[in-house]
């Protein structure tokens, strides 16, 4: 059997190779049930780091409660955002290229995770004949839902990366294949603007933007989806900069209400 290291009363929890399959929402392997192999649990608080950037590979991570932020830092200390790993995401593959973690992975919340090590996906391998092309598709999952959602934020501006961002966000948080209604944002503005490009400033600038829309309902970290599936497609928010009729000069401009065909405009 299987372990990483001594079970301990934070980490007796034990998931089989086909409940593993079922976590990653993945076809389960052939045989998998006949497999004695089980991985243990690990309990993470708000902050523990799970990797860290230039430590030896061990193991492969499987998210089955809480929010991770996955990250690379400078020598400065500077972070670039790379992703937010929640519930059924693979962690700790950037390791399986050189065996050494290329970036940091730590937890947002109280969090949980299954413990894949290393030399139980060498053995499964050889006695599966499915379970590496199982750990491939995990792996490209991965790389593919984060190559999408960089690619299209390099063309939008602000407000559209933020509201693409929240929407990707609350289909990863929904049950059943429906998005979530409301979510609870695991990280900061500051994170969100990392990942996506953009400033502080600049990222709470389009929250206001989004909620003075209609789009969102926003309290702190809290956020209600009014309408995602123009979240998923906006590309621009118009306002009005025109004086109105009568207006004296140095008059600020008044604020119409935001039509879908506005929202719905050509990118810049």
């Amino acid at each position: 059997m299987s372990t990483v290291r001594a079970t301990s009363h934070a980490d007796a929890h034990r998931s089989t190779l086909a409940e593993a399959c079922r976590l990653l929402g993945l076809p389960e392997v052939a045989g998998a049930r006949q497999v004695d192999t089980t991985f243990l649990h690990r309990r993470l608080k708000a902050g523990q780091r799970l990797t860290s950037q230039g430590e030896p590979f061990e193991a492969l991570y499987i998210v089955a409660e809480g929010f991770f932020k996955t990250f690379v830092a400078d020598e400065t200390g500077n972070q670039l955002v790379l992703g937010f790993p929640l519930r059924g995401d693979l962690v700790g593959a950037d390791g399986l290229c050189n065996h050494r973690h290329a970036s940091y992975a730590v937890a947002l919340t109280d969090a949980e995770v299954v413990v894949v090590p290393f030399r139980s996906i060498a053995h499964l391998g050889r006695s599966l004949d499915d379970f590496e092309q199982l750990i491939y598709r995990a792996i490209s999952r991965e790389l593919v839902t984060d190559h999408s959602l960089r690619s299209l934020i390099g063309t939008l501006g602000a407000e559209a990366r933020v509201a693409r961002f929240l929407a990707n966000f609350a289909d990863r948080c929904g049950k059943a294949g429906r998005p979530a209604s409301r979510i609870t944002l695991p990280m900061t503005r500051q994170e969100i603007g990392s990942y996506l490009g953009l400033t502080l400033e600049t990222v709470s600038r389009a929250f206001s933007a989004l909620a003075d829309s209609g789009l969102v309902r926003v309290a702190q970290r809290e956020v209600e989806m009014c309408d995602i599936d123009q979240l998923r497609v906006l590309q621009k928010l118009h306002t009005v900069t025109a004086p109105r009729a009568g207006a004296r000069r140095g008059d600020r401009p008044t604020r119409r209400n935001v039509t879908w065909v506005d929202m719905l405009g050509a990118a810049a």
